[in-house]
């Protein structure tokens, strides 16, 4: 299970099933199976290009991710997998974020068919929370990671520029990114423009799709619900158009486009306030 989330990218067979019968035996895994959970978080840092990041931290990685390769492992006992990973402790170390996300994000859609299985292993991995979205009771350590880590380094803001330009996957993953722009829009403005930016220049027709398809929500009767996701992602750019409208023309990559994206948020919003 190890080696398949240290090779794993992204368009390959379901993972490894296996049992949880040896799962005591993994508090002390033999000295071969330690190397193999580093070197899952090394190669897990260079595929997100975190590799200097990671080099400050001085902490070891622990038994986390292991724990939850053995769950996601048995999978087929969604029950008891489940509980195991009640018992993954929390990642300490930048190293166990790292193995924790190399573990879990790959291995998610495989885990469709036990929601609460795949729930828990998504409050297990912080930077899983981060990239892609937390259930509520992980959205403080996603929150934690992305103002304490993340942020400070050149290498996590260009990760999130790169990951939060891509039009969201799904309706609850741009609640969350829309959220966290919006947060960040006070007190890094640069940082927010540069996803801005970053999302017309590459993947603009992704983005006025799912802009289309929200406003076939707005007729009438409007189905507010479906439509506010993708408004919510273009939350930060139209308050950043009306109080700082200098900084987005200075973007060249901040084309008109843009307005597609402001306009559904702006009409959401009056929609929303016509309706409450």
């Amino acid at each position: 299970m190890l080696q398949w989330s240290r090779n794993c990218d992204g368009e390959r067979s379901a993972p490894p099933e296996g049992d949880l019968r040896d799962l005591q035996d993994l508090a002390a895994p033999p000295p071969d199976v330690t190397d193999e959970v580093i070197r899952v978080a090394v190669y897990g840092a260079a595929r997100l290009r975190l590799d200097r990041l990671a080099e400050q931290e001085r902490r070891p990685v622990g038994a986390g991710a292991l724990l939850l390769a053995a769950a996601i492992g048995a999978r087929a006992q969604a029950e008891l997998a489940t509980e195991a990973v009640r018992a993954v402790p929390p990642a300490r170390s930048l190293w166990d974020v790292l193995a924790h996300h190399a573990v879990v994000a790959p291995a998610l859609p495989h885990c469709a068919g036990s929601p609460l299985l795949a729930e828990r292993l998504r409050d297990a991995s912080p930077l899983t929370a981060v990239l892609d979205r937390p259930n509520p009771p992980g959205e403080s350590a996603a929150e934690l990671l992305l103002e304490d880590v993340l942020l400070t380094h050149p290498q996590g803001r260009r990760l999130l520029t790169a990951v939060y330009c891509e039009a969201p996957a799904s309706p609850a993953q741009a609640l969350w990114r829309g959220r966290i722009l919006d947060q960040l829009r006070m007190q890094d403005r640069e940082l927010v423009l540069d996803v801005y930016e970053a999302a017309l220049l590459r993947h603009q027709a992704e983005h006025l799709l799912l802009i289309q398809q929200a406003r076939l929500c707005l007729t009438v009767p409007p189905d507010l619900p479906s439509a506010r996701p993708v408004a919510q992602w273009w939350a930060a750019l139209a308050r950043l158009e009306r109080s700082h409208a200098r900084l987005l023309r200075a973007r060249t990559g901040i084309t008109r486009q843009y307005l597609a994206g402001v306009g559904l948020y702006r009409d959401v919003e009056r929609l929303e306030a016509i309706s409450a």
